[in-house]
């Protein structure tokens, strides 16, 4: 099922059009740890030709034989410190050595950090991601869901407390899913909590730190996300939608997900809310589905690669060359970032957690399929006997076996204290 609009053709390229490509494209840089959106962009950039280094940064330099099997250049930077006047020397004399020209990331804070340093950064690197203004605006979760409001975008009930205010909310509110408002500045932190009623929401509001953000608080709806990928140059020569559906959830992230047609509406209301905040280059958009209605609501707007990005590439749509293609058109026509049929794609490693989580019977309101427990152990065993693994392929065996060994590593090399080792930004 093709479930995608806009201009991105489904070609493939020869050799010849591959080095054509290398030679006038700019030379990509990804930063981070080796997390699955990275391993989606060298997998996406290395088979098409393209110049791209990895620039690693973590504690212990990445084994040789996984540099080896990732096949692009990759640069060991050490613990992330854009904070530290060392390390940012260290990045800029690693760049210019490389010949980046084109550096990118999968996290907000990573982002303004590096737009906070780029004079110290080499003259004429473009540093692909979200600009800082747009990202101080999407940072809260109440500014978003105006803007999605002012697009013309369908929106859950929305109430904002901060510290010390009163939870007053009609009774039909509970239960209700309470977030952050903005991340990065609401003590104590948490990503997510479930409340039943006004006694359990006032005990959380009253946590709140003297000067933290405040939370944002919604009705509880049980359903399946959808997720509308979206791609745009600043010319608009380059832009369009994709969208999935996201079948089965495992504490809040997508585990597996299908293409589908979004409604002309929501997809027109995407493309408002991108224009008035300029976004471009790559950005996904998450709703929630009421099961029982359908009535899809708009919950999150993210202006970056992220968690979706592996099995978007596992199911067709190559974001990573997406994004290249919105940065330099001209150089990428026809880009084979959109296949002619999409597929349905996910997560493996997630599939089992949640398996094993649905038969201890753990499963949470945040889970989907819930708490059809029959249905959900169903949907897992067939994703894992059949479904397209956003790591294990043919095609990608040696990244696949890089990308496991260097998780084995960094478990075996977590604290003794059986803390496991943070999550890839």
């Amino acid at each position: 099922m093709n479930a995608a609009t806009g201009t991105g053709a489904a070609l493939r390229i020869t050799g010849s059009e591959a080095t054509a490509r290398a030679t006038t494209l700019p030379c990509v840089a990804i930063l981070g740890r080796l997390g699955t959106p990275q391993l989606a962009c060298l997998r996406s950039w290395r088979r098409q030709g393209l110049r791209c280094v990895f620039l690693h940064a973590d504690a212990a330099p990445l084994p040789r034989l996984v540099q080896a099997l990732l096949g692009v250049p990759c640069v060991h930077l050490g613990p992330l410190r854009l904070d530290d006047e060392a390390f940012v020397a260290h990045l800029a004399r690693a760049l210019a050595q490389a010949g980046v020209q084109a550096l990118t990331c999968v996290s907000e804070p990573i982002s303004e950090a590096l737009w906070a340093r780029r004079a110290e950064l080499p003259a004429g690197l473009q540093i692909v991601s979200v600009q800082p203004h747009q990202s101080a605006t999407l940072a809260s979760k109440w500014r978003q869901d105006g803007l999605a409001r002012a697009a013309g975008l369908d929106t859950l009930p929305t109430w904002c407390l901060g510290p010390g205010e009163r939870a007053e909310l009609p009774a039909d509110a509970y239960p209700a899913v309470v977030r952050p408002d903005e991340a990065r500045r609401t003590l104590p932190a948490f990503k997510v909590e479930v409340v039943q009623n006004a006694a359990e929401l006032q005990r959380l509001v009253d946590r709140l730190q003297p000067g933290s953000a405040g939370v944002v608080v919604q009705p509880l709806v049980h359903g399946p996300n959808l997720l509308v990928h979206a791609w745009r140059s600043a010319d608009e020569r380059c832009a369009g939608h994709a969208a999935f559906r996201v079948d089965i959830k495992h504490q809040g992230l997508s585990v597996v997900m299908r293409p589908v047609q979004a409604p002309p509406e929501v997809l027109a209301g995407c493309t408002r809310m991108a224009l008035a905040l300029g976004l471009t280059g790559v950005f996904h958009f998450d709703f929630i589905e009421d099961a029982r209605t359908g009535r899809l609501c708009f919950l999150d707007l993210n202006p970056r690669l992220g968690g979706s990005t592996g099995k978007a590439l596992a199911a067709g749509y190559d974001e990573p060359l997406a994004l290249l293609a919105t940065l330099a058109p001209s150089a990428l026509p026809g880009a084979p970032f959109l296949r002619p049929t999409l597929r349905s794609a996910g997560g493996k490693h997630q599939a089992l957690r949640a398996l094993v989580s649905v038969l201890r019977g753990r499963s949470t309101a945040a889970d989907y399929p819930c708490p059809a427990r029959g249905r959900a152990v169903a949907g897992l065993l067939q994703f894992l006997l059949a479904g397209r693994d956003e790591i294990v392929n043919l095609a990608g065996w040696r990244s696949a076996l890089a990308f496991a060994l260097y998780q084995l590593r960094r478990r075996l090399a977590a604290p003794a204290d059986g803390m496991p080792p943070r999550p890839s930004p």
